[in-house]
């Protein structure tokens, strides 16, 4: 159980959430452990959102005039009033009533800054992307601490914003980096294991999230993804999300599975991505009008020198 002492909000930053969003929210309702208030960060919805969340008690509508990503994190931080706080992607249903329960139990050990919880696609997905899920989160519980010499690699950090729990007062000392177009949320978990805090995984906050193939989103991530590590990139390694062999791997697995159908848009997304991010990595070169429409993300900013030094 997580400590009664500690209030717990739920923040769900929205853009046009559809009529889905209300199950939910019934769904966050049902939960064993009723959490203060939801708080929807709402990046400009044009749809029936705004209605959903009025017709529930405990949410609360906010408009967040960031883009979406750490400025708007940290924008809803400041809206939130919990002691921990919650995020909570809109298209994620909490796969039990203990959901929000095992996502804050960790923080009964006043040394947990953070802690993540596991993601898997629904049944009705794509079949790639429940295996990417499924290789990103493991089913057995751990705790991350540094250890002497460890260099704290992002990629035994899956720390993603989607469905995850902040404590308030180690945000306050380390906020969301907002200089970063991709794995701000990862790298906040970096800097806070390096802080001699804890970053907790919790295998049984279980989400389910119903996942379609899209190539031009895979095409976007991977120029930014390119972009952050050129001009980002530390001791952490790469801000890539998943392991250099998942397309391998993944050959293996529709194979397996007899879904030999997919083994073309397999090989097509990885083309995607490996061009994407290498022209992610040379995206400087580029005039800034052409830079500006392949990822309006990189533009307005005079680069930092040191990302150590970098300040939300």
């Amino acid at each position: 159980m997580g400590d009664p002492a500690l209030s717990i909000s739920i923040v769900i930053p929205t853009l046009n959430a559809g009529r889905a969003f209300g199950t939910i929210l019934h769904r966050i309702m049902g939960q064993g452990q009723v959490p203060v208030e939801i708080v929807c960060a709402d990046l400009g919805s044009t749809d029936g959102t705004r209605h959903i969340v009025s017709q529930f008690p405990l949410a609360r509508f906010v408009e967040i005039t960031e883009p979406p990503g750490p400025k708007s994190w940290n924008r809803a931080m400041e809206a939130a009033r919990g002691d921990v706080v919650v995020f909570l992607a809109q298209n994620a249903v909490p796969g039990n009533g203990d959901w929000l329960t095992h996502l804050t139990a960790p923080f009964v050990d006043p040394s947990v800054g953070g802690v993540y919880g596991r993601q898997e696609a629904s049944l009705e997905s794509d079949p790639l992307s429940g295996f990417r899920l499924g290789q990103r989160f493991c089913r057995e519980a751990h705790w991350r601490r540094i250890r002497v010499g460890d260099a704290v690699r992002y990629a035994s950090l899956p720390f993603f914003i989607d469905n995850a729990a902040v404590r308030r007062s180690v945000w306050r000392g380390i906020h969301f980096n907002e200089h970063l177009p991709v794995g701000a949320d990862r790298f906040w978990a970096r800097q806070v294991v390096l802080a001699s805090c804890t970053i907790a995984y919790a295998p049984d906050a279980l989400i389910i999230r119903h996942l379609h193939p899209d190539l031009k989103a895979t095409y976007h991530l991977a120029v930014l993804t390119g972009y952050t590590d050129e001009h980002f990139r530390d001791a952490g390694g790469t801000f890539w999300p998943d392991s250099r062999r998942l397309t391998k791997r993944a050959v293996w697995y529709l194979f397996r599975g007899l879904a030999w159908g997919r083994l073309p848009y397999l090989a097509i997304e990885d083309a995607v991505q490996r061009y994407g991010y290498k022209l992610g990595r040379r995206l400087d070169r580029l005039g800034p009008g052409l830079r500006e429409r392949i990822a309006p993300e990189t533009k307005a900013e005079e680069l930092p020198g040191e990302i150590s030094d970098l300040a939300a």
